[in-house]
Order: C-alpha cells, then structure tokens, then sequence
C-alpha cells in the first residue's frame, strides 16, 4: 500500500468563503436581490436580514435569529478545520503479484482523498475473485481484494500414433510435448508446444511411420535384402567376399529415427603369424595361415616349464590373443654333502644276486656232475 501524502485541499478554503457569506447574510447585511417586474426587466433592490428568501449568497436559506449565524459560523469553521486535518492524498498503489493498475492511472504518481482506481491481472493471467478496485482513505488505500491466476489453455486434440505429454500442466507458461508410438516418428515441427497469452503456440506435429533408406554399401562385402525403403525393426545382413572377414556386426535393424544402427562393418583380411617359440612344441590347433578365430597350442620340451597361456586365437587384427608364451628351464636344486658312517651286515644265506658269485648254470652243472660221481661210486 502507499505511504500517507499531506495535502491541504480546497474544499476547506470553499466552506469557509461560504460559510463567511452565509454569517454575513444572516447578521442583516444588506444584499442586492435580483428580481423580474411583469415586463420581464430586471430591478435590483435593497432586502432587508427580516425577508431573507432567496439570495444569490445562501440560496433559498432564511436565517431570522442573528444567533443561529454566529452558531453555523462556528460549526462551518470546525468543519474547514477537521477537513483539513483528514484531507491526505496517496502515493501510486502497489498491486498483489500477477496484476498492475489499469491504463488509466498507471502515469500518475499521487491520487487525492477519495480516489478509486482499478487494477487488472497481467496478460495471461486471468481474475480468481474479489474486486478490482481500491479507494483512497485518509492518505491509506484500502485494501486489493483481487486474485489473478494463470490463464488455463486446456488439453490439445489428440494426436495419431502418439500421445501428448503434459509435463508441467495446462496453465501459462506450461509446456507440452508430442511423444509418438514406438515405429512413428514425430514429422513438421518440433514436438513441444507452449501455453501463451493467446492459448497454446506451434502446430502439433504429425506421427508417421518409420522407415529407412537403403544402407550404406561396403567395400568388398555385401547386404541383403535390397530395397529401397524398410519398416521399422527391419534387419539387413552384411557379409564379406572370399577370406575377408566382417569387421564389425553383421547385422543393421532399422530403429526409430530412421536409420540403421549400429553402423556398417568392414571387410578385412586376417592372418596371424606362426608363432616361434623357443624350447616349445605344437600340441594341437591350425596350421599356417592362421585365420581369423584360428587357434593353436604349445607345450614346453623336457627340462622346461611354461610361462605365459598356452594356448593362442587369431584376433581381428591379425595378432594372437596372448603374448606368446615363454619355455623357462628347470634348475635343479643341488644337495648339500655330509659325511656318514654305514655299518653293512651280510646275509648268511647267499642269493642269486650275490654270495659266492656263481652263475646258475655253473652251480647246476656242479650238481649234475656231484650226483654221477656219487652213482657210480656205489656200483
């Protein structure tokens, strides 16, 4: 609200000149009275404070007691004075939030005692209630009864293949955005829409159905089917020519932008170099050349031990899976030396292996010949 403004106004000024007349003609003074004879002419006359009727002082007022003057002197100075005092203009009004003082008095900087003045809800803001209108009182303005709101543009017509996404609402200030089925994509404008003064700005856009241009062609490979145009979700396959190999998938779908994703792969050629590792032996695996996926395996020679993974792939850049394993050698630990002292029995009973050293066919032939001595002897 406006701070109080001291002014003194006229109307106490003007009560008291009429005031002062009006005592002036009741106290008996002698004023000039117009009247109209029968001709019409006017003839001016001397009236006298007993006859007081019509005057141009006090129009139509009769005042017969000198008292009664002295008494509304009195009371009209009193009335000059207290209007006076209360008489306060007040500075330029401020509204609530969303509204300003209408065309009207926006350019004026005071306003007098008793002034009205009207405000209105800003553009796109709408009235909620109350009044619009506040009135200067003793320098004060009363109170703003009015409440403005965001004007409200309601939902849009619906749209095909899709759906309208109101993430802030419908009011001022609001926007809304065309999202489209899955397949559709959105053709003409941007999608989003704005609610303004005026309702909702921007055409809504149209859902069309996806569709993809033919892919991008390869060096040394090829894809199918040909067409020149796909549906949504559609699937091309690429391969390569001869010992090439696809770099990259093999696969393209047609997604919702319209174009083929992931992009295309390339055709190139793969071979691995024989692996040449020192103290090894091949195990399994391909032959040279070592194509792409090819794989081979290595095991180290007696007296050797493997570092490394022993088995290897072809990459799609032509080298090995692994760094080539490495064949260490075996270093035996040496035992230290202790002298000791072996006490050895010898068995009784010689065996085969050790005794008198004989053979087995010399000590069978010594039986042989024992027992023919020994029957001859008894004949």
């Amino acid at each position: 609200m406006s701070r109080p403004v001291k002014s003194v106004s006229r109307l106490p000024l003007v009560v008291s000149v009429l005031s002062a007349v009006c005592i002036m003609c009741a106290l008996g003074q002698s004023t000039t009275e117009v009247r109209h004879t029968e001709g019409g002419a006017k003839v001016a006359g001397e009236v006298s404070s007993s006859r007081v009727e019509e005057r141009a002082c006090c129009h139509r007022v009769t005042v017969t007691d000198p008292a009664m003057g002295i008494t509304a002197l009195f009371l009209l100075s009193f009335l000059g004075f207290a209007i006076t005092a209360e008489a306060q203009s007040c500075s330029k009004p401020v509204g609530e939030a969303n509204m300003n003082l209408k065309d009207d008095f926006i350019n004026q900087d005071t306003f007098v005692d008793g002034a009205v003045v009207s405000f209105a809800c800003n553009p796109g803001y709408t009235s909620a209630g109350g009044s619009s209108r506040i009135t200067c009182s003793a320098g004060v303005w009363s109170p703003v009864q009015l409440r403005c709101e965001r004007k409200n543009c309601g939902p849009l017509e619906e749209v095909n293949n899709g759906y309208i996404d109101y993430r802030d609402g419908t009011e001022f200030g609001d926007t809304a955005v065309v999202i489209c089925n899955q397949g559709y994509i959105s053709v003409g404008q941007s999608g989003v829409i704005r609610c303004d003064v005026n309702g909702w700005i921007g055409r809504l856009p149209v859902c069309d159905a996806v569709q993809c241009v033919t892919p991008a062609r390869i060096v040394n490979g090829t894809f199918s089917p040909e067409m020149e145009f796909y549906s949504y979700r559609e699937v091309v396959r690429y391969s390569c020519n001869k010992d090439l190999v696809l770099n990259g998938s093999g696969e393209l779908t047609c997604s919702e932008d319209g174009t083929f994703h992931p992009a295309p792969p390339t055709c190139v050629w793969v071979e691995c170099k024989d692996p040449v590792i020192e103290h090894a032996e091949f195990v399994e695996g391909s032959r040279p050349p070592h194509r792409h996926g090819a794989s081979v395996k290595y095991s180290c020679k007696p007296g050797y031990v493997i570092e490394g993974t022993s088995t290897l792939t072809c990459l799609l850049n032509s080298q090995w899976s692994s760094p080539l394993p490495k064949c260490t050698k075996v270093i035996r630990p040496t035992m230290p030396t202790t002298t000791t002292t072996t006490t050895t029995t010898t068995p009784a009973t010689p065996t085969p292996d050790s005794g008198n050293g004989l053979s087995p066919g010399i000590i069978v032939l010594i039986v042989s010949i024992t027992a023919l001595l020994l029957q001859n002897s008894c004949m």
